[in-house]
């Protein structure tokens, strides 16, 4: 690591150390709660957080105030973004009246603004999962930090600001290619170590550009790339081994929360942050935990957000629960998908794995595409092309044999796929809900 970078770390823990140690030792208790699940000590610290924020959640929050014998987690109602947005006051507590909160804000996929706020303890939390988790995909404290994003008057940085903190601002609106050239020779002529944290959808493009211009490897001293809010197939995986010479990780987080869970290297499954949260997994269309191995709403509890409590919040995401992380023997997710309102149904009405749209990453003449399910057997594939593009009858068999042999796949031809406000791209539709 440069000099420069060294005085970086060096000087975030020098002044973490002058404030009281604050965040080094919350990185040490993440640390001992997650690699010791199993320990007596790990398990009281979890429980006894849980009860913590019970109780102040039902003294000094209106919302859950006004709930009656609730004792236990399992006693408290499901709750949403919809509910939380229609009665906002009603879930701030009073204990934090006057204080100086932090806002957070989100589009979502769903294109409707959400809002929360994070007191003190909560941002300090939130740094140092970034940091724990962060080390596991191979970051340290002071590289570079290639971050892709939608970067807007709430979270983008100013210079100082972004120099302090070593990281380069990539909007993922510029990422036409002669905007990733530009970013590849930027990544390369800086020789010193990086990391990369950006969408699934971003690193596609990047893929898909450097495939295409039958790229070598890039000499760019990468250390980690993490995805982040979308999960990243493994062909983009191996493609990001070859041209930067990591592995891709998929880190399933949200705006209003933070890091929920993340793969390691080495490793396809997610690693549930239990130090954080805690997390069920519910069933699709009741309040019932899901049996283990099906798909479930994934739904969590914050144990650090006291201004604003979110007990049993149902994060509208897909995932499938397994035992017996082999990183710590605790429960983990198999898979995580995206909202339940875009979830694929097969001709017959079964749900299916929205990751069947990673099969049209082979295709090399596609820049970009979408899956948009009409109603129970119509289908469209919108497709973003290059003009040497011949393959629509392979992929139209290829998909019923997914969706059904009676399926009604249409492939619309587009210039491009629009970015949602979020800077995310939708790679599924389900419009059965809406109708």
């Amino acid at each position: 690591m440069s000099v420069i970078n060294t005085v970086r770390r060096q000087s975030f823990w020098a002044l973490d150390f002058l404030k009281g140690s604050k965040i080094i030792k919350r990185v040490n208790d993440i640390a001992f709660i997650l690699e010791n699940y199993q320990d007596p000590e790990s398990i009281r610290l979890r429980a006894l957080r849980l009860k913590n924020l019970i109780k102040h959640a039902t003294e000094s929050v209106p919302f859950y105030m006004e709930l009656e014998n609730v004792r236990e987690l399992s006693d408290f109602p499901i709750i949403n973004k919809n509910l939380i947005r229609d009665n906002f006051d009603a879930f701030r507590s009073s204990e934090f009246d006057g204080a100086a909160l932090f806002s957070k804000y989100t589009s979502g996929s769903t294109g409707t603004p959400f809002r929360i706020y994070h007191d003190k303890y909560k941002k300090l939390q939130n740094t140092a999962d970034t940091l724990y988790f962060a080390k596991k995909a191979g970051f340290e404290l002071g590289q570079k930090l290639v971050y892709l994003r939608h970067w807007d008057q709430y979270n983008r940085k100013n210079k100082l600001a972004a120099f302090v903190q070593n990281i380069l601002m990539h909007p993922v609106s510029n990422l036409k290619d002669e905007q990733i050239a530009d970013l590849i020779q930027k990544i390369t002529t800086d020789k010193s170590p990086k990391a990369m944290l950006s969408y699934a959808s971003a690193l596609t493009t990047i893929c898909n550009y450097l495939t295409k211009i039958e790229s070598d490897p890039i000499d760019a001293n990468m250390k980690s790339i993490i995805a982040m809010s979308e999960y990243l197939s493994p062909d983009i995986k191996e493609q990001l081994k070859f041209y930067f010479g990591v592995e891709g990780l998929s880190r399933y987080s949200n705006v209003e929360n933070g890091i929920i869970a993340q793969q390691f290297p080495g490793s396809p499954i997610f690693h549930i942050n239990w130090a954080s949260y805690n997390v069920e997994i519910l069933e699709l269309d009741s309040d019932k935990p899901v049996a283990i191995g099906k798909p479930g709403r994934i739904v969590i509890t914050d144990l650090y957000n006291y201004s604003m409590p979110l007990i049993r919040y149902d994060t509208g995401d897909i995932g499938y629960l397994k035992n017996d992380d082999p990183f710590n023997g605790a429960p983990y997710l198999q898979h995580v998908e995206g909202r339940k309102m875009d979830m694929i149904y097969n001709t017959q009405g079964e749900l299916i794995t929205s990751y069947i749209t990673y099969h049209l990453l082979k295709y090399d003449k596609i820049k970009q595409f979408q899956l948009i399910q009409e109603n129970h057997n119509t289908y469209i594939i919108k497709l973003n092309v290059y003009n040497d593009f011949d393959q629509q009858n392979y992929i139209i068999d290829e998909f019923k044999n997914h969706l059904g042999e009676d399926a009604n796949i249409k492939v619309i031809y587009v210039n491009d796929i629009p970015l949602l406000h979020s800077g995310k791209r939708k790679l599924v539709i389900n419009k059965m809900h809406s109708k």
